[in-house]
């Protein structure tokens, strides 16, 4: 279900960036622009394209015999958090795509437990702080909250910034769409 809900979020991502390029998006615009954070609202078009792959990545680690999904940077987090919330939307509202995908899987206890899932997956949840206005700035590295909680990569420019660049994948492997 995870990777079913990536490959539906990369797919709009990447009309988005067709329908908006450089143009900046309000909250709501396009199919999943305007839900990510206002930091993010008046990026580019490559930026927009690498998000777009973020989702491609996490996908791809969810195919069958591939290594398991780890969000290496800030916006494959932001991918992979978008993702579980569309997974669990899914379960909820469209059970009878949920059947067809896990049909002839095994069962495993704590399958569809969104909140594991997202237990599981990250180290910590700062990423999400972007979307709470109260917290406008958090950003910045020179914000008083940020230092003090030592987060890192949360302006919008870094978000593919490899937390580990020795873990960072291939800075070359292009893009599925142009």
């Amino acid at each position: 279900m995870l990777r079913l809900a990536l490959e539906e979020l990369s797919a709009q991502a990447w009309e988005d960036v067709a329908e908006f390029g450089d143009r900046p998006v309000g909250r709501g615009q396009g199919l999943l622009l305007g839900s990510l954070p206002r930091v993010t609202w008046a990026r580019d078009r490559q930026w927009r394209r690498q998000m777009a792959r973020c989702f491609d990545d996490l996908a791809a680690d969810l195919a069958p015999g591939a290594r398991s999904v780890v969000p290496g940077c800030t916006g494959e987090e932001m991918a992979l958090h978008l993702a579980i919330d569309r997974a669990r939307s899914m379960v909820l509202n469209r059970p009878a795509l949920v059947e067809r995908a896990v049909a002839g899987l095994p069962e495993e206890r704590g399958d569809l437990d969104w909140d594991w899932c997202s237990s599981v997956l990250f180290e910590d949840h700062d990423v999400l702080m972007l979307f709470d206005s109260s917290l406008d700035g958090i950003e910045d590295s020179g914000n008083d909250v940020n230092q003090a909680m030592g987060m890192t990569n949360l302006a919008a420019a870094a978000w593919f910034v490899p937390f580990d660049p020795e873990q960072g994948r291939e800075a070359g492997r292009g893009f599925r769409h142009p």
